[in-house]
């Protein structure tokens, strides 16, 4: 046998399918990639930043290392004392608000009926809205010359002069509740109607039979199933109430101010204003990470306790 007919009498190689671990990893590669190029790497350097002086302001100062004297100075400062209170304070009132309005609207379109296409309707009307067009919009309304809640107090008798809700730091607060509760609302609704969509219908039907009421089947039938879809609801809701900044800003400015500080000033308008009004990027990287870092401790808490229910 020649050398040739030899090596044309080798069997050909077969190749061997990838087995599920590789392929889960080729696949997930794409996305990790850009994960990487989107969020990680602008979150490493942000991190790296916080960790520098890094003023345009005082460029006479270079950009020495520093460490945690950034996080240090954060710990005395007032007005991200009063930035962080401000957060936490609407985030709270604005994630339960949107969840006591958002879950009955969403039972609303839910329901049997003629006209739950009108509610599905002004169910996606807030929710397609930008943010700032909705704060301009309650601006409007709750303005202290020529809003319509003014109008309205003056014909009703209910005051003689105009109220000047923007002014007042109290009424201002309660003003941008209402904004973000309005605008808020239709996301909690909507991830709930997918929820109850998903219920199959004999179940309820089966308690009914059985004696139930509508209020006592949903609490033990309704609600417990529409759980998950609740939770994915509030995560991105406390996530987003605690970076919120569009809506305040174009509605308060994080005003009226009291004292030295604004009354509805939250951590993204102090981040804007320390890092593009002041030109301090490290001090702002440094109020960054710690807004990242309060996102992602209330979620983790949240995480821990749902695990710990189940």
């Amino acid at each position: 046998m020649t050398p040739r007919t030899a090596v044309a009498a080798r069997p050909a190689r077969v190749r061997r399918p990838l087995d599920e671990e590789t392929l889960a990893l080729l696949l997930l590669l794409p996305a990790a990639l850009i994960f990487g190029a989107v969020m990680l790497y602008p979150m490493l350097t942000t991190i790296y930043n916080s960790l520098f002086v890094n003023s345009l302001t005082e460029p006479y100062l270079g950009t020495p290392f520093v460490g945690l004297k950034h996080y240090q100075d954060m710990l005395h400062d007032a007005r991200f004392l009063n930035a962080l209170k401000n957060t936490l304070t609407y985030g709270l009132i604005t994630v339960a608000g949107s969840f006591l309005i958002g879950v009955p609207m969403a039972l609303v379109a839910h329901a049997e009926s003629r006209l739950r296409w009108l509610a599905r309707v002004a169910m996606l009307l807030p929710w397609a809205m930008p943010p700032v067009i909705s704060a301009l919009i309650f601006q409007w309304l709750f303005n202290g010359q020529y809003g319509v809640m003014n109008d309205l107090l003056v014909r009703l008798h209910l005051t003689q002069n105009p109220v000047a809700f923007l002014t007042n730091p109290l009424l201002a607060g309660l003003v941008l509740v209402i904004t973000v509760v309005w605008k808020t609302s239709s996301f909690v609704a909507l991830i709930a109607l997918g929820g109850l969509q998903g219920i199959p219908q004999e179940l309820t039907e089966a308690a009914e039979v059985d004696g139930a009421s509508r209020i006592q089947s949903f609490w033990r039938v309704t609600l417990p199933l529409l759980g998950p879809a609740l939770a994915v609801a509030f995560i991105f809701r406390v996530i987003s109430a605690i970076q919120v900044f569009d809506i305040p800003y174009a509605l308060t400015g994080g005003g009226p101010v009291v004292g030295q500080y604004g009354a509805t000033e939250t951590l993204g308008i102090y981040i804007y204003r320390t890092t593009l009004e002041f030109l301090d990027f490290g001090y702002g990287a440094a109020l960054s990470v710690a807004l990242f870092a309060v996102s992602l401790a209330i979620t983790a808490l949240y995480v821990r306790f749902v695990r710990g229910g189940e």
